[in-house]
């Protein structure tokens, strides 16, 4: 908790009020609830009390960090009250704790009517993946215009609750500097998403779609280019450089065959970096790429989030799995280890990370308890 204003029960349901947090009718109920074992409603709020007061008021979801009873009903619980914060434009139904029959856990629900799938991890003891939670939480925000973003409170040590509040980024300033609530995470800034897919949920082109709601007008504009110049550039890319011979079938095989070109032309990862633009390193890149759209169901993708990271401003694949399943195989990336390891195979490979995430995916539709959707990859 950090340092703030004396705050007290009714001072704290003004606020809630001004800052548009509450309706007056909410203050009124949650001052009820704390009246009845702090009836001194002038009292200064101490430590947790703050906290606690937070929670009458309807205003947190609770993530605990102790073992529960039952796993299922405890997501349930906390993906019911996350979504209740939204006031309706969030509706979660069908959660279901799945387990396949290999082992493998993904906890599944509806969100507005379409599947979405978290993976979650169980350590002994039956505790909530509080991991998993913080990080996919953000699935049940508002969508639309409406600011609010879930923050979160978390507990200190590992067995501890984390707590999230839904609020817009001046609310959640306002619990941090007045109500001396430790929240994460205010210098996040929320996406920006277009309108949904209306593609059939699960197909090629509702992933596509559902790609191009969360990319950037740069990043759609690159991904639009890429592929429809496609055909074009990999048939200039086979005249220039593949020799007579080379097996130009979008084959597994082919992909061992191009191996020895990469390694006689690029001596170590930096080499192939260097050279990604030029026209031999993004022949490869699109050939690869297209090899695996048609070995394992998946598809091209591209973001612009200005990230120095891996999977920034670079062409990728994608597997056509829910997002709680996905793989990610970038070309270039791939290219470089084969230059830097020297390891026979290693394009082909490829392939593997991309039909684990498919078969998993697979499996866990397979072991629900109701009849799965249509989610076909």
């Amino acid at each position: 908790m950090a340092n703030a204003t004396r705050m007290t029960s009714r001072r704290m349901a003004t606020r809630l009020v001004e800052l548009g947090m509450v309706t007056e009718e909410g203050a009124a109920k949650g001052l009820a609830a704390i009246g009845e074992y702090a009836p001194d409603l002038d009292e200064e709020l101490v430590g947790d009390d703050v906290l606690d007061a937070i929670d009458e008021f309807g205003l947190a979801v609770w993530v605990h960090g102790e073992d529960v009873d039952d796993l299922e009903e405890g997501y349930r619980g906390i993906l019911r009250e996350a979504a209740a914060l939204s006031g309706g434009s969030v509706v979660v139904g069908d959660v279901e704790l799945v387990r396949d029959a290999d082992g493998g856990e993904a906890l599944h629900f509806l969100r507005n009517g379409e599947p979405v799938w978290w993976p979650v991890e169980h350590q002994p003891g039956d505790c909530l993946d509080q991991l998993t939670i913080m990080e996919c939480i953000g699935d049940l925000e508002p969508g639309g215009a409406d600011p609010r973003m879930f923050y979160e409170l978390p507990g200190l040590d590992v067995c501890e609750d984390d707590v999230y509040v839904l609020a817009t980024p001046e609310q959640a300033r306002a619990l941090r500097g007045e109500f001396g609530l430790d929240l994460e995470g205010l210098d996040a800034q929320k996406p920006q998403y277009g309108p949904p897919a209306t593609a059939p949920f699960g197909t090629f082109e509702w992933y596509m779609q559902d790609d191009a709601r969360t990319m950037s007008e740069p990043a759609r504009e690159f991904l639009a280019r890429w592929t429809a110049g496609m055909d074009d550039a990999l048939a200039r890319w086979r005249t220039e450089f593949l020799p007579q011979g080379f097996p130009f079938d979008f084959s597994l095989a082919s992909l061992d065959a191009l191996e020895p070109l990469v390694l006689d032309r690029h001596p170590g990862r930096d080499s192939v970096i260097a050279a990604g633009g030029g026209p031999f390193v993004e022949g490869a890149v699109r050939y690869i790429g297209e090899t695996l759209l048609r070995v394992v169901p998946s598809r091209w993708g591209y973001q612009d989030m200005g990230l120095s990271d891996a999977y920034d401003r670079i062409p990728m694949i994608r597997s056509n799995t829910p997002a709680g399943f996905l793989q990610t195989v970038v070309p270039l990336r791939r290219l470089g280890a084969l230059a830097e390891h020297r390891e026979r195979g290693l394009l082909a490979a490829s392939e593997g990370f991309l039909r684990d995430a498919v078969d998993r995916h697979r499996k866990a539709q397979a072991a629900r308890r109701r009849p799965p959707e249509t989610e076909g990859a």
